[in-house]
Parts: C-alpha cells; sequence; structure tokens
C-alpha cells in the first residue's frame, strides 16, 4: 500500500530520470546538428575546390590552344593579331652589352626602329608547349629543352626593366609612361619560354582573347 510518506520520493526519483533522459536526448540532438554541419562544411568546400579546380584547368586549356596557334603562324603577318591596339608590346633587347625594354604600338615600328630584330618575328620553332617550370638557363645550355608555359599572378619584368633604363642609360619616363608599363604589367598571366628560339613570350587575354604584352629577347642572351 502507498502512503504519503513512500509516495513522494518514488515521485522525485522519477523526475530525476525523466530529467536525465530529456538532457540526454537534447545534447545528443545538438551533436547529430553539429556533426551534420561538419559535413556540409566538408562537402561545400569539396564542391568549391573540385570547382576551382575545374576553373583552373578550363582556363589552362584555353590558353594552351590560344599559344599553339601562336606558335603555327607560318608568318609575321599572321602575328599581328596577336598584338593588342590599345596596349601595343615591349621589347626587350640587347644592343650591346645592356639590355633595353622599349615599347612598339605594332610591328612596323620595330622594323623600322630595330630592323636587325625582323627575324625573330617571321617564324617561331616551339611547339608542343606543357605547362611546366620554366627551366633555368646558365648561359650555355637549358635545363630542360622545348617550350614550357606557366601562369603568374606578379608579373613585373616590364617595371624594373624601365627602371634599369633610367638608371644604365638615363632614359627619362613620364608618370603615364610608367603607369602604363605597370598597367600592361599586371595584365600579363602567362609567360612561355621556347628554348629553340632563345625567347620568353608573356600574353594576356583582353576583350575575350589572347595578346602578347611581352617579346624578351635580352633574357637568355649572356653576350657582354
Amino acid at each position: 500500500m502507498n502512503t504519503p510518506h513512500n509516495f513522494y520520493p518514488r515521485l522525485l526519483k522519477r523526475k530525476h530520470i525523466f530529467n536525465y533522459l530529456l538532457y540526454f536526448v537534447v545534447i545528443s540532438f545538438f551533436s547529430c546538428a553539429d556533426k551534420n554541419d561538419s559535413w556540409d562544411e566538408m562537402g561545400s568546400e569539396k564542391v568549391l575546390l573540385a570547382a576551382s579546380n575545374s576553373s583552373n584547368m578550363s582556363k589552362q586549356h584555353d590558353f594552351e590552344n590560344a599559344l599553339e596557334d601562336f606558335l603555327d603562324i607560318p608568318s609575321d603577318h599572321q602575328l599581328k593579331k596577336y598584338i593588342h591596339p590599345q596596349f601595343g608590346f615591349y621589347i626587350n633587347h640587347k644592343p650591346s652589352a645592356i639590355s633595353i625594354v622599349e615599347h612598339f604600338n605594332n610591328l612596323e615600328e620595330v622594323y623600322e626602329q630595330l630592323p636587325h630584330l625582323e627575324a625573330y618575328f617571321k617564324k617561331f620553332n616551339g611547339q608542343n608547349p606543357k605547362n611546366e617550370e620554366i627551366p633555368k638557363f646558365d648561359c650555355e645550355m637549358f635545363s630542360k629543352e622545348g617550350t614550357f608555359y606557366q601562369s603568374t599572378s606578379s608579373f613585373d619584368e616590364i617595371t624594373k626593366g624601365l627602371a634599369m633604363n633610367e638608371k644604365i642609360i638615363e632614359k627619362v619616363y613620364t608618370k603615364e609612361e610608367k603607369e602604363f608599363a605597370s598597367k600592361t604589367d599586371k595584365k600579363i598571366s602567362h609567360i612561355v619560354v621556347l628554348t629553340d628560339d632563345y625567347l620568353e613570350v608573356g600574353f594576356a587575354k583582353l576583350d575575350g582573347k589572347w595578346y602578347m604584352l611581352w617579346f624578351n629577347l635580352a633574357k637568355f642572351d649572356c653576350s657582354a
């Protein structure tokens, strides 16, 4: 027989058990929610990473196709389509013991002012470009032979070239010329080295097309 004396202790005990069970259910719920959030975050990160990799591969494929077309041009007449009408291009050449960076709007200007460089623009010997580390050069040979390209986000060779011109040959540039050089540097996103031609070329994608903005003939010229 239940009496008031022994009924209330049993009731309190049941309440304690119920509270413990409720606490366990709540903790389990939030723990599962955290795990689900964690898995969702991991899944999202994987999706974003895959999308990023796919985008990068697509960009590289796009550039490689353009580069193959560039290397296949039969003459300098076809090269003109790779010269941007507003940006033109810079040439780094070595007329003597020092290299000089100069800007040109078109090939006609190059041929008029530097006729000895005309042969470099007639046809390229590079082929089968590979997206690999740019080879090193020790003034005698390359660390590997072929045509190689890499993407870049920190190109500044034009700006450095103008600074060297100022220091060595005391060439004076306006503020606008320096800003234009810096702007061109920032546009260049891919560097190509053709070991057969001892040549480095910088490309940028502008208005949906690939253009040559940098033509470096001095980088692999070790003559004094």
